[in-house]
């Protein structure tokens, strides 16, 4: 064994790049050793490569499964400078640089028709175990677990090897998330589909950035990405411009965002404080936004905006010449109109991609409490449609009222609880929010409408849960609501029933409540 000479080993599944990391490791006088795949990928290209099997003395069995667990390969990564000597007397060679990543499990298992064996077999067990031997012996050994990282690689390592204690200590770091994501990602389908989970025990963050701050100055606070299925997601988003978001910021924003893609037609959502304070439908967009800062001005003041399609010059001049906003969310800004955003420096301009899923589908949402977690699938239900919904009422809604309601019911969904909106032709008129009595959310959100001179006359009413008792039902009537929405299943129903047929007013059950804590 010689001294003198440097080893590289080279085993991936993602054979990105391959030979530019290659070509260079050959370059700066580097010995390449490989296995498999890899190894034949590499005489492909013409890059000198050496078997593993030549350093193993042992051949690679029952189909690669076993090839690179073996004291030569391990030894190699983990010798430390005071192991020269075990490694001359058993003629082991130090291995100087490692380049791995895994077997595809995560991609594999996503999806739905993959079989247990074929997931099993995508198991890796060489490859983390080569990385965390290497990742351990940072101060002898480099790690390379991301094709992205070759560049800065190759930029930054010191191919004499007297200079990558730091380089080798931040890919150590990277090596070591992998294999615990990894492991993360086969324990949570382990737990599936041997243990009967029906959530995720474990999770994988990402972490995006530090904020300022919290919901407050005096709070620490950290912006983090599941590393699970990407969906739209103001997390997933691009900032054009303006200051860093907050952590309110962030929360606001997600509501307003979620809530405008629950909208098929060109929409409008402003949001205050986590709750939707004016929401509106319209083809026309400048309308939309017209209609949803009407319903309460003096909250949409220092608010989010969020729209469901693109944002022109005009609008975004009718939106900074009425209001101030902490942030505009969209799908996509015209480059005239993020151009006119210059003028205004600190507005946050957001565009989301929509290459994400838009689906509905059953989400997993966190909550923490005192020294636990809460896990609950988002709030979804495939049965929430108009067709599934009962009229128990003796009036039958118009089509016009059916689809005020249904409108007036998706806002609802959004509106910390209990949740009262007001709406007339796709636009919100009133909404009351986060009071511990429904009535007294009920009161609110006429009390804004009146504020602001507008007529609750043949307006249609939406609230979150069932009504305990008939008294909204009774001012419903005295504002001159026409219809009521709300998911029923109360020990009063019959009572709340016979009241709506006494004010002729109509009124749905969904069957589905909205509670939003």
């Amino acid at each position: 064994m010689s001294k003198n000479r440097k080893f590289a080993l080279i085993s991936v599944s993602n054979k990105t790049n391959i030979k530019c990391i290659a070509n260079y490791l050959i370059e700066n006088n580097f010995e390449i050793i490989s296995t498999g795949g890899t190894y034949k990928k590499l005489k492909e290209e013409g890059i000198p490569v050496i078997s593993i099997s030549d350093i193993t003395n042992f051949p690679e069995i029952m189909n690669g499964r076993v090839k690179t667990l073996h004291p030569n390969v391990h030894a190699g990564l983990l010798a430390r400078k005071t192991d020269e000597e075990i490694l001359n007397k058993l003629n082991i060679q130090r291995i100087n640089i490692l380049i791995v990543n895994f077997y595809p499990f995560e991609k594999t298992v996503e999806n739905e028709n993959v079989s247990f064996d074929e997931a099993i077999e995508n198991i890796d067990i060489g490859g983390p175990a080569m990385v965390r031997a290497a990742a351990k012996n940072f101060e002898n050994c480099s790690v390379l677990t991301d094709p992205n990282d070759y560049e800065n690689f190759i930029k930054k390592f010191d191919p004499d090897l007297s200079k990558n204690k730091e380089l080798n200590k931040k890919m150590s770091l990277k090596a070591f998330e992998l294999v615990a994501h990894y492991d993360i990602c086969i324990a949570n389908y382990l737990g599936r589909e041997i243990g009967e989970e029906k959530f995720p025990k474990y999770y994988s963050l990402e972490k995006i950035n530090d904020l300022r701050y919290g919901e407050n100055p005096h709070q620490d606070a950290t912006l983090y990405r599941s590393s699970s299925e990407k969906r739209i997601s103001i997390v997933n988003s691009l900032q054009h411009q303006g200051k860093e978001l907050s952590y309110n910021n962030i929360v606001d924003g997600d509501t307003a965002l979620s809530c405008v893609i629950s909208f098929k037609e060109p929409s409008c959502v402003i949001v205050k404080h986590a709750n939707p304070c004016g929401v509106s439908s319209n083809q026309d967009l400048q309308i939309a936004y017209k209609n949803s800062y009407s319903t309460d001005p003096v909250s949409a003041f220092g608010g989010v905006i969020a729209f469901n399609r693109v944002v022109e010059e005009d609008l975004l001049k009718d939106i900074l010449g009425n209001q101030f906003v902490e942030l505009i969310i969209a799908p996509k800004f015209t480059e005239q109109s993020i151009e006119y955003a210059k003028s205004k420096k600190n507005i946050r301009i957001i565009e989301y991609s929509d290459n994400y899923s838009s689906e509905n589908k059953n989400f997993n949402q966190l909550k923490t409490i005192s020294d636990g977690f809460l896990i609950q699938q988002e709030d979804y239900s495939k049965d929430d449609f108009i067709k599934n919904y009962q009229v128990v009422s003796d009036k039958v809604p118009t089509d016009k009222q059916f689809d005020d309601l249904y409108f007036a019911w998706i806002v609802a969904k959004f509106v910390k609880s209990n949740a009262i909106v007001f709406v007339k032709d796709r636009k919100t008129l009133g909404i009351g929010a986060g009071q511990m009595s429904r009535i007294d959310s009920t009161f609110i959100a006429s009390t804004k409408a009146i504020n602001q001179k507008i007529v609750l006359k043949d307006a249609v009413m939406a609230s979150d849960a069932f009504f305990p008792f008939f008294d909204n039902v009774e001012k419903a009537a005295e504002l001159g609501i026409s219809s009521i929405i709300q998911p029923g299943g109360s020990q009063n129903d019959i009572q709340v029933i016979k009241k709506a047929n006494e004010l002729d007013i109509s009124l749905v059950f969904t069957g589905i409540r909205h509670f939003r804590h």
